[in-house]
């Protein structure tokens, strides 16, 4: 067995190591957002304060589970759609929650399979939407934080 000799050698093992390291830290990141289920709850007031009356594709706890990513893009697209038709009829502010929860549901690195399409989730109003969006990030925040 031949032995690594010299600065040069010795650098390379340092840097070859902390690389590795590095990669390892990458892949235990969990998602998690302490900020987030703070912005669906004003969200959560501001749909009761508006008469708007739409439906939305709303997943659940068990498809969160089975599915993040696909959950929570479906959450993300669907509110997109929420806060359109907010701004349709009043001046409402364009807040970051759309690009966090597309942000969230990147860091899951789960394989899915058999995930139900955003379409295929039963529609309900604005509120109870945000309700559940509110439940599966504190359910997330539960596990990952």
């Amino acid at each position: 067995m031949m032995l690594l000799r010299g600065t040069p050698n010795l650098a390379t093992a340092s840097l070859c190591f902390i690389c590795l390291l590095g990669l390892k830290l990458q892949s235990t990141a969990t998602p998690c957002s302490i900020d987030v289920p703070g912005q669906v709850e004003y969200l959560i007031g501001k749909a009761s304060e508006t008469e708007l009356d739409c439906r939305l594709y709303t997943p659940t706890i068990s498809d969160y589970e089975n599915c993040p990513n696909t959950t929570l893009t479906c959450f993300a697209e669907e509110l997109k759609m929420l806060i359109k038709e907010w701004r349709s009829v009043s001046t409402f502010p364009k807040p970051p929650l759309v690009s966090g929860l597309k942000s969230l549901s990147s860091q899951f690195n789960k394989t899915e399979s058999r995930c139900r399409c955003c379409e295929c989730h039963k529609e309900e109003n604005a509120t109870a939407f945000l309700k559940r969006l509110l439940s599966t990030l504190e359910v997330m925040n539960s596990q990952n934080c």
